[in-house]
């Protein structure tokens, strides 16, 4: 269920897409971070496809997430990333339910 309403979402800008758009790496990583809440309630960056040279970006734009409320970790220095308050609201999900349909 929550994986098909992501869907929903992510297939609303799929026409912008079919014009020739380009997605840049920073929506790529958008992309990932998302899926990866939805499908498995948490990642870690090597849970990510991305390229060992483009951490530096992936790490920006995940505390670029996180300061906008998308993503949330238990501290600082946590190298696990949750769902943050945002993204279960404006996702209609939450931690409890991802982590029922994930076990």
């Amino acid at each position: 269920m929550i994986l098909c309403y992501y869907h929903q979402i992510n297939n609303y800008a799929l026409p912008d897409l079919a014009r020739g758009t380009t997605m840049t790496k920073r929506d790529n990583v958008w992309d990932a971070a998302l899926t990866e809440i939805v499908e498995n309630g948490t990642f870690i960056i090597k849970d990510l496809d991305f390229e060992e040279s483009e951490r530096h970006t992936v790490r920006r734009v995940l505390k670029e997430m996180e300061e906008l409320g998308w993503l949330t970790r238990t501290g600082s220095d946590s190298r696990t990333w949750q769902l943050g308050s945002k993204a279960e609201m404006r996702l209609n999900v939450s931690a409890e339910l991802i982590r029922e349909v994930c076990n």
